[in-house]
């Protein structure tokens, strides 16, 4: 086993890109750090400087270990700050980010039986638009977030825990004409001609949030052109404004849970790969999650698998 008693000079090197730099910066003879390179590659068994390069330049191998020594800083000072903070509050601190209209329906579901678990816990919900979640992870204001997101675009800081896929659906008002004809066609087990909505007005998330950017995706890809578009960051406005007929929207099955109890709205499945999302957990990468934060990341595993295995979020019409 390799360990490396001076990870600081390695570290020093590969970010002044000169023995001779990081040899004064670490107040030795640029010889003796020459020396500690190559006995710490002739143990590795590989060259982590390319020295034939001005200013030389970390190897493929260099660029691995300098991730895996800053992980390990990382996770010492984390470990640090844990072992301090057992005689102290923080281990009792959850911070949670996510969006409103999601915190509305999962937290009543989940925080009794976690605060049943942990009486001492002091729990801090952060309901932010889902855009600024990832910043909040980074940055540690968070613990973790929950969150739609894309395949790809989460920072490489972060984890991300797929729990689940979930459909986004085309939401309408019961009372349109053009719904009763789509109830007409879904009757009859017809692929829905959706060509005469473009006649409608399009109730639309913000395309910088995830769900809106993929709906407005789907939307280019089959060539359906809406000029009347009204634009919205809040789910719960969404729904309420197609309950008052003055359109219709797309919406993640699990925003809509409660909202189909509403007689006025009826909701498609229109069976496209392209209205399927992931449904994520994202955390701070190498971080050290706490007892108190990994059972709360649980009850929300639990709770969404339950929901999409057993208790499917949504009953079509």
């Amino acid at each position: 086993m390799v360990i490396n008693r001076n990870p600081e000079y390695f570290l020093t090197i590969a970010r002044e890109k000169s023995i001779s730099r990081a040899a004064e910066k670490l107040y030795i003879s640029q010889s003796s750090l020459s020396q500690y390179i190559a006995k710490l590659e002739d143990a590795l068994e590989v060259k982590l400087f390319d020295r034939s390069r001005n200013p030389i330049q970390l190897t493929e191998a260099g660029r691995i270990y300098q991730s895996y020594l800053e992980s390990n800083d990382h996770l010492y000072q984390k470990l640090q700050s844990d072992l301090c903070s057992l005689n102290s509050n923080r281990s009792q601190e959850l911070n949670i980010g996510l969006g409103t209209w999601r915190g509305s329906l999962l937290l009543p579901e989940i925080l009794p039986d976690f605060l049943a678990q942990h009486p001492q816990a002091q729990v801090t919900l952060f309901e932010f638009p889902v855009s600024e979640l990832a910043t909040l992870t980074i940055n540690e204001q968070v613990d973790f977030s929950i969150m739609n997101t894309a395949v790809i675009g989460i920072p490489d800081t972060l984890v991300q825990e797929v729990i689940a896929h979930e459909r986004i659906l085309l939401v309408m008002n019961r009372y349109n004409e053009a719904t009763q004809n789509f109830l007409d066609q879904w009757s009859a087990g017809r692929h829905l001609d959706l060509q005469p909505l473009s006649r409608q007005r399009l109730i639309s998330l913000s395309r910088s949030l995830t769900v809106g950017r993929q709906v407005n995706n789907f939307l280019e890809r089959n060539r359906l052109l809406f000029p009347d578009r009204l634009y919205t960051t809040n789910n719960s406005t969404a729904l309420g404004l197609v309950a008052k007929g003055l359109g219709f929207c797309f919406m993640v099955e699990t925003g809509l849970k409660d909202a189909m109890s509403r007689p006025e709205l009826v909701a498609f499945d229109l069976r496209s790969q392209d209205l399927m999302i992931p449904l994520s957990l994202i955390y701070k990468k190498n971080g050290y999650l706490t007892p108190l934060i990994q059972d709360a990341m649980d009850l929300v595993r639990n709770y969404y698998l339950d929901l999409f295995q057993n208790n499917h979020p949504l009953q079509l019409t």
